[in-house]
């Protein structure tokens, strides 16, 4: 019997456009997906030229260091947008989203040709040089080939493939292949032409390279072409015997045109002597799996290294010098060799492992230790502890990535972040000491959820069962699963291979039908599940189907397949049974068939068809050192409780996305919750609570309105609501959050902001840049966006001011110093919101913007917030936005500046319509205090309406600054009778 650890992979999801509702969008979300065509997507949100400070942001100004930890800025030269998303060799895609700063990083495997999900792991290399700072990520199936030189590692350059883009050259990648042989230039264009998505830029046949360009919307079948078969035990391979993989077709070696990497990497030459470390890493716990040539417990995942510290070359990397296992059949103990200087180090490196055909990830990450002569260093794997968690309520994990945070001795430092799938988001650590040196932090991020399915035995005794789904989601086009629905109690039967004479030996109707995976079908992987094998199960009348995931019957060996079990039809199309199954482990497997030759078995079986109804997003960290115990219990009194709304007008999916800085942390990883169903509730329980730990959630949206963002501090166990892009939305500007320039000071302010100055003046410059808002979740940043052209207008002394066009910014105007009366109208594209401003301003020397919000063209010019009126809107609609007619309702309107020393507001008075403006009812409003306003409205039966609710409201402040705004058919109605 043979042990396969194929994995299938979903296509990750791919962007689509967001719908124009101003102009251009200047500052987009931290999500995964990209538009196919690009290599990378970037939106324009520059923060040129900041005064002073000496490490470049991503806008090309400068950023200083925070007061009091010397915190750096990620140095990322070059780029201008807020947002990039790339797509690389593999398929798969990388997001960078910038937070001042910081940045945000969230990859999306996407599905290899056998099946198989690969993890994405991300390094960073952060410096106050930004020639020094990097970032590659780096899919599993492509480690062994980068370790051996086939493929070089730049072609994973996320930098590279971002700044492209920011170049303008974007659509596809330039890729230099070589050939092993030396054939003539018709021989290599016909090789070339077999490569799909390929298109030859030039011919050297007389060394046998072909420069090309890779269309990424073809990445992945390329990819696939070029890498043929994958094997998990490629890298041990090469780590043990020196085995460099290869890649089909006669290929050699892929790397970036013009951008190949030295052959050899040099060390840094310290003039001290180097000494012979050996480290030797055992675990014996686990199932033996076949990797590569071997039989061992545990794959090399991430190829092993030293790094430097603190000393005389820190920062630099030093390699294992040769491997061996010193024992065999299986394999349980590594023994690794390095020649580095005296100095303190970190070592890194990952492996995987099973348990219960489920596979693990262990990070062999020692944070610190000393050289000072030859040493052996001895790492016990069987000492590892899971990273896990306990909650309030019942859950299981939907997805969760791993982070690891080090700085050295000179400020410098490095993250490495790990990113996963469904069923393969457990993580190990090994116990450590304490760092003396510089900082350290691990981490998880998780997603739980309600268990989408739980199983036990009732009859003839009570055995609890692990079952698993084959993905997270509830409705995914084109990726379809059944579910588990209700709560039932069932009797089991054995199955088979779930053929037609299999059923002739068992009664099925009703019943559970126990199978293993018949290998024998027409298409699909040896590893999934064939849509006839359970469109049989279902006609022979049973409610379920239990999988054992072990493959026979076709013509390869008995195969013991990982956890969890994906169906063929997700790859080959066929027709989805409607039958829903979940996977156990082949140990429940025996023990069912086991009690079954006793008699009669029961299992109770509950799941859901929906949304989980709650979700816990938990940011769970160990400072300093790897602890003895990596199990984290969370209470109620640990969390805050939010109840969330996804609000929209169509069923499509939706993602969040989570992620967390610490203060001393400039990259993190993002985890996202994929595939939503816009318009449902559910609750969210964030923690725990953490009074330094600023919190980034983003919402990504399919359906017609924008996506949002916020950022926050959980420093409570409170009660709260997140109604995520509730409308109607209007121009203003977001309500950050006091708490987050309390919890890390200095941090998200100034040349830190995350924000743009929304209707800011910068010396004489007026900048129209809007957000739009929620009054339900003022907290939530859309945005931000400007005004096309034609939309905007500014007047003074009775006569419009002319335009003048910024590259990045839109419409801007032109003011003379003093202070003057002015008046600006805006509209939104469709016209159905349409707001006049009138105020008064001055250039305002010496003025700084909001906290949180930096302004249009750096800091080397103060700018600050124009005292405009704005207006937002609570009502009491439903998640599509609509109310019932006939009947009365509430409506919360609040008018603010954006502007913090801005008179206070004086009146808001208030109109609606129910025939799409024509005509006009008042409307009472009662004074809340801070510009909060209440009102309630009578709506007639749908019969008497145009369908929709309007509204007008009109707001002024102590100083005379105004405002008027109407939106029409700002709600739906729906019939209450």
């Amino acid at each position: 019997m043979t042990r396969s650890r194929s994995n299938p992979r979903i296509s990750a999801r791919r962007r689509r456009p967001y719908l124009r509702l101003l102009a251009a969008v200047t500052a987009v979300l931290t999500v995964a997906g990209a538009p196919s065509a690009t290599a990378a997507q970037s939106r324009p949100g520059p923060f040129p030229a900041p005064a002073g400070g000496s490490a470049a942001t991503a806008g090309g100004g400068a950023v200083p260091a925070a007061a009091g930890d010397g915190l750096r800025a990620v140095s990322l030269p070059g780029l201008k947008g807020s947002t990039y998303t790339v797509t690389l060799i593999t398929g798969d895609e990388v997001t960078l989203t910038r937070d001042g700063g910081r940045y945000t990083i969230t990859a999306s495997p996407t599905p290899r040709a056998d099946g198989t999900r690969p993890t994405i792991d991300v390094k960073v290399d952060t410096s106050s040089d930004p020639a020094d700072t990097s970032i590659h990520a780096l899919p599993s199936d492509a480690r062994a080939l980068i370790a051996g030189g086939v493929v070089d590692q730049k072609v994973f350059d996320v930098l590279w493939m971002a700044s492209r883009t920011a170049r303008g050259e974007s659509g596809s990648l330039p890729l230099t292949v070589e050939y092993g042989d030396k054939p003539g230039a018709a021989t290599l264009n016909q090789w070339v032409a077999t490569l799909p998505g390929v298109t030859a830029t030039a011919t050297h046949p007389q060394i046998g390279r072909v420069d090309l360009r890779v269309d990424l919307r073809h990445t992945a079948e390329f990819w696939a072409e070029v890498k043929g078969r994958t094997s998990i035990g490629e890298l041990n391979d090469y780590l043990f015997h020196g085995v460099v993989p290869k890649l089909s077709g006669g290929i050699v070696g892929i790397w970036p045109t013009d951008r190949r990497s030295a052959s050899t990497k040099p060390q840094a030459d310290t003039g001290q002597p180097k000494y012979q470390i050996t480290q030797i890493v055992k675990r014996t716990k686990g199932e033996p799996v076949n990797c590569g040539t071997g039989i061992f417990i545990m794959c090399a995942a991430e190829l092993p290294g030293f790094t430097q510290v603190a000393g005389s070359a820190v920062g630099s990397g030093y390699e294992a010098t040769s491997g061996r296992c010193l024992d065999q059949n299986p394999c349980t103990t590594w023994e690794l060799t390095y020649q580095v200087p005296p100095g303190k180090y970190v070592a890194g490196g990952s492996a995987r492992f099973w348990l219960d055909s489920r596979e693990q990830q262990l990070n062999l990450m020692v944070p610190e230790f000393t050289v000072d002569g030859d040493a052996t260093i001895r790492l016990d794997a069987d000492a590892a502890r899971e990273l896990t968690v306990g909650t309030p309520r019942p859950t299981e994990t939907f997805i969760g990535s791993r982070t690891a945070f080090r700085t050295y001795s000179n400020g410098h430092g490095g993250a490495w972040l790990s990113f996963t799938w469904y069923g393969n988001s457990r993580f190990w650590a090994i116990p450590s000491a304490p760092v003396t040196v510089g900082t350290f932090h691990m981490g998880v991020n998780w997603v739980l959820g309600k268990p989408l399915v739980t199983m036990s035995v009732t009859t003839p005794r009570r055995v609890d069962l692990n079952p698993m789904l084959p993905a997270d989601w509830y409705k995914r086009p084109g990726q379809e699963v059944v579910r588990f629905d209700g709560r039932r109690n069932v009797a089991v039967v054995d199955g088979g291979l779930g053929r037609a004479a299999d059923y002739d030996r068992v009664d099925a109707r009703g019943k559970l039908v126990l199978l293993s995976i018949d290998a024998d079908k027409p298409v699909g992987g040896i590893c999934r599940i064939g849509a006839a094998q359970l469109a049989r199960a279902r006609a022979a009348g049973a409610v379920g189907v239990l999988i054992e995931p072990v493959s026979s019957g076709g013509i390869w060996p008995t195969t013991v397949c990982s956890l969890p079990v994906d169906p063929d039809w997700w790859y080959n199309p066929q027709e989805v049974p409607d039958i829903p199954y979940a996977a156990i482990a082949p140990g429940e497997a025996e023990t069912l068939r086991t009690l079954l030759r006793r008699g009669q078995v029961k299992v109770e079986y509950s799941g859901y068809d929906a949304v989980s109804p709650y979700l816990y997003t938990l940011h769970i960290y160990q400072q300093g050192r790897i602890p003895a115990s990596l199990h984290t219990e969370v209470t109620d009194k640990q969390l805050a409780t939010v109840e969330t709304a996804l609000h929209g007008t169509q069923a499509q999916p939706a993602d969040l996305v989570y992620s967390a800085f610490r203060p001393n942390e400039t990259v993190a990883a993002g985890v996202p919750y994929r595939y939503l169903t816009d318009t449902v509730k559910f609750t969210t329980y964030r923690g725990p609570v953490s009074p330094d730990l600023v919190r980034r959630q983003d919402y990504d949206r399919t359906g017609p309105k924008p996506g949002a963002r916020a950022i926050d501090v959980v420093d409570r166990a409170d009660r709260s609501t997140a109604r995520w892009t509730a409308g109607p939305l209007v121009p203003g500007a977001p309500e950050l959050s006091p708490k987050v320039f309390r919890s890390q000071p200095g941090k998200w302010e100034a040349d830190w902001s995350t924000e743009v100055c929304a209707f800011c003046r910068q010396g004489n410059t007026f900048y129209p840049i809007t957000f739009l808002v929620s009054g339900a979740s003022p907290e939530q940043a859309m945005g931000a966006y400007v005004f096309e052209p034609d939309n905007v207008r500014m007047y003074a002394d009775g006569r419009e001011i002319p335009q003048t066009q910024s590259p990045w910014w839109g419409a801007t105007y032109e003011l003379p110093a003093e202070s003057k009366r002015y008046r600006l109208t805006g509209r939104n594209s469709n016209g159905t919101t349409s707001t006049t401003w009138n105020f008064t301003s001055a250039a305002g020397v010496g003025k700084t913007p909001p906290s949180g919000f930096l302004c249009a063209e750096g800091s080397a010019t103060s700018c600050h917030a124009a005292p405009l009126v704005f207006l937002r809107y609570n009502t009491d609609a439903d998640l599509a936005d609509a109310v019932t007619a006939p009947g009365t309702h509430r409506l919360d309107v609040t008018a603010y500046h954006h502007a913090p020393d801005a008179p206070k507001i004086t009146s808001v008075s208030l109109w609606i319509s129910t025939d799409g403006g024509t005509t006009w009812t008042h409307t009472p409003t009662t004074r809340q205090g801070d510009g909060r306003y209440t009102a309630r409205y009578r709506l007639p039966r749908m019969a008497e309406s145009g369908g929709t609710v309007s509204i007008k409201a009109q707001a002024a402040d102590a100083g005379g600054n105004t405002v008027e705004q109407t939106v029409l058919d700002a709600l739906t109605l729906t019939d209450g009778r």
